[in-house]
């Protein structure tokens, strides 16, 4: 799948004009079971996902474990110049999907594209024998309409067991959209420690880079208060020529509920020309 906007991105501005946001966030599917008042409840914890994606309004964003009933009220928090990228990982279009958000003020979506992390990557629904879900990626290349620097940004969400279905997974997506000279970006749910799984080494091993340091705190709470042994299941990860301003996770609670049990981790980023920071 893809699709094309026409018109020339903006010429370059002055340096400092190509700063951008970024965001990966699992923002948990709604489970009916839950009773409206329970933490993990979807009607209890929307307001509090609008107010986070309101609040820091990336220019792109890797959002995880979204279901249809959940994109109106996402897309009203973005805003109508956000575009949503991304389609069910079933072969229906009812399912669970990951998607690529992106500001097409900011960006100009020159190609983009949804695949299956399987055999047959072009299939829908398709997977590896044995593992439990279907698994997507969603790659879009875009023009940054401010430089004029042409990104890749990766979305995708790794299956939480076992590890080696998430390293034949990952395996899939360097080999289909991570070979990129220019700015690369790949953002999500990898469900592996950061630091502390084979699935972080098979990914560093390919020449991507953290966001955030050794010693950032986890983001997979659980609705509990985080502490030292918290996960840090949620990444961005960069390659080629991209400069890292600041990250942080966002451990914010709008009106004192949990938006979700992951924390989103936010990235500012620029295209590293070579010049002195």
């Amino acid at each position: 799948m893809s699709t094309d906007r026409p018109g020339p991105a903006d010429p370059p501005g002055p340096r400092g004009r190509g700063v951008l946001t970024a965001m990966t966030f699992n923002i948990r599917r709604p489970l009916p079971r839950y009773r409206r008042a329970a933490p993990d409840a979807w009607f209890t914890r929307l307001p509090a996902v609008q107010a986070v994606v309101r609040e820091h309004l990336p220019q792109l964003a890797a959002l995880q474990e979204v279901h249809p009933e959940q994109l109106h009220p996402l897309r009203e928090a973005f805003g109508p110049a956000h575009e949503f990228l991304g389609r069910s990982r079933d072969a229906g279009e009812h399912g669970e999907r990951c998607l690529l958000v992106v500001d097409t003020d900011r960006f100009e979506i020159r190609d983009w594209r949804q695949r299956w992390l399987s055999p047959t990557p072009e299939v829908p629904g398709s997977r590896w024998p044995g593992d439990p879900y279907p698994r997507t990626l969603v790659r879009a290349d875009l023009v940054d309409r401010r430089t004029g620097v042409l990104w890749r940004a990766v979305a995708t969400h790794l299956d939480p067991w076992p590890e080696r279905s998430r390293l034949r997974e990952l395996a899939a997506l360097q080999r289909l959209h991570l070979e990129w000279e220019g700015p690369l970006l790949l953002l999500g749910d990898m469900n592996a420690r950061a630091g502390r799984s084979r699935t972080w080494e098979a990914a560093l091993a390919g020449g991507l880079r953290d966001v955030l340091p050794e010693d950032a705190p986890g983001t997979y709470h659980r609705y509990r208060e985080p502490g030292p042994r918290t996960p840090r299941l949620d990444w961005i990860l960069h390659g080629g020529p991209v400069r890292v301003l600041g990250a942080r996770v966002v451990a914010d609670r709008p009106r004192g509920t949990w938006a979700s049990d992951h924390f989103p981790v936010l990235a500012e980023l620029e295209h590293d020309d070579g010049s002195a920071a």
